[in-house]
């Protein structure tokens, strides 16, 4: 939960509406956060329009999680990235660029998700598990979060390294991939682990899982990023 921001001018805050002072070309979702805070996700990519002077925003990033490699390692969450007090021009539109999540592979290593950006920032997606000819050299994607090494190693979570197994897990950003970097803010970018059934579900980042246990051992998606923003503080 977030405190009440800018008491001085909150009169000034709770005029902007986001549900009617903005335009979105893609598909997005409004949050009301009580005491005049709000939240945007954008879950594809599109142009958005302020049609009215917001007073700063903040902006939350996360790129696309990597795909699980075929009997490898797990897939990376994306990267994440916070940006604070942004003053957008109204009537001006802004591009924003969702990273898709690495596609599933039937052979070979994971695929790296895509980037997602917005306001002139930009942050990768992670990258894929590995898939080799050594047992004991298939980990991770490395990522926001770092996917699990073969043979069973778990997903890291919360920006932490990927587990290992027979294989190393994948290195994490080693910052929170918590939405804002605030500690009740939603997770995002958890690694995929090796030898798991789990698919990246859209717009969470998460890495695909490796050497997946349905489906012929293949590695699976990983899910597609987001891009958040909220008044700023």
């Amino acid at each position: 939960m977030r405190i009440s921001r800018r008491m001085a001018v909150y009169s000034q805050v709770s005029k902007f509406d986001p549900n009617t002072d903005i335009t979105y070309t893609g598909s997005r979702t409004i949050l009301d956060d009580g005491n005049g805070n709000w939240r945007v996700k954008f879950l594809t990519s599109g142009t958005l329009t302020f049609l009215k002077d917001p007073k700063g925003i903040d902006v939350f990033l996360a790129g696309g999680g990597g795909s699980g490699g075929q009997a490898g390692g797990g897939g990376g969450g994306g990267y994440t990235k916070n940006i604070f007090g942004i003053s957008p021009v109204k009537n001006t539109g802004y591009s924003i660029v969702i990273g898709a999540g690495g596609a599933a592979v039937g052979s070979g290593s994971g695929l790296p998700g895509g980037a997602t950006s917005a306001f002139g920032q930009s942050v990768n997606g992670g990258l894929g598990g590995v898939r080799s000819s050594d047992n004991y050299t298939r980990p991770g994607g490395a990522g926001g979060s770092g996917g699990g090494g073969y043979n069973s190693g778990l997903g890291g979570t919360d920006g932490a390294n990927g587990g290992a197994d027979m294989s190393a897990g994948g290195v994490g950003q080693h910052t929170t991939t918590r939405e804002f970097g605030e500690t009740s803010g939603t997770l995002y970018s958890t690694g995929g682990r090796s030898g798991g059934p789990t698919t990246g579900a859209a717009n969470t980042a998460r890495g695909g899982d490796g050497f997946a246990t349905t489906g012929g051992y293949y590695g699976l998606a990983g899910g597609s990023g987001i891009a958040v923003i909220r008044n700023a503080a």
